[in-house]
């Protein structure tokens, strides 16, 4: 990795993060009128929330996370966690289907093509049950566009696998969404895996010079 992409990364990691707690600050403003759109369009507000969530998994990664407590109060913890679940679902195969149809060029406008690459090499022989591990880990979204360019899986195998790894990242977001610092906790969470990102690229990077000698 060039310095000039490496930069480019960490500026986009640092958006990401700035993303991240711009999101955590509008939703805890503004919870309980958000609250109160839901509970008054039980419909929309089900088809907003999954919708923003297919979005997030997409081109936002963790954007929508400050939305989860908010959606606990309405719904319930289990009913929050299966919504957000389905969301992160839908938006995952989005971006798998769009990796593997358009490859490169479209991947690289949507989300870092240095990320993408730094991940590359994590890809393990045993994919369903590397997707269900990195996803209890990592939820955030990638690992989407990683597979859909780096492997041959089928995709009614990755929605599996993905589902079954997002499912208990929910249901400890949803737990988390009931206590009384749980916008500080996600955002703290948030702030983790982008850290465990800047360190892998950064790995990467350091490979990729010592290789070049």
């Amino acid at each position: 990795m060039t310095t000039r992409s490496r930069a480019r990364e960490y500026v986009s990691l640092v958006s990401v993060a700035g993303v991240l707690v711009g999101a955590v600050f509008t939703v805890r403003r503004f919870a309980e009128p958000i609250r109160a759109f839901i509970n008054g369009h039980a419909f929309w507000g089900l088809f907003l929330y999954i919708t923003l969530n297919i979005v997030d998994a997409v081109v936002a990664p963790g954007a929508t996370l400050p939305l989860i407590p908010v959606a606990v109060r309405v719904w319930g913890h289990v009913v929050a966690a299966l919504t957000t679940t389905a969301g992160w679902t839908a938006g995952s195969l989005i971006a798998f289907l769009i990796a593997r149809r358009w490859g490169y060029p479209v991947v690289r406008k949507i989300t870092s093509i240095e990320r993408v690459r730094a991940m590359r090499r994590y890809i393990p022989e045993n994919l369903f049950w590397c997707i269900v591990l990195v996803r209890l880990v990592l939820p955030m979204d990638v690992i989407s566009y990683v597979l859909g360019l780096f492997t041959d899986i089928g995709w009614p195998t990755y929605v599996a696998a993905t589902a079954l790894g997002l499912t208990p990242s929910a249901f400890v977001l949803a737990y988390f969404g009931k206590l009384s610092h749980a916008y500080e906790l996600i955002a703290l969470g948030a702030g983790t895996m982008a850290v465990v990102t800047a360190w892998l690229v950064a790995g990467r990077g350091k490979r990729s010079r010592s290789t070049s000698r």
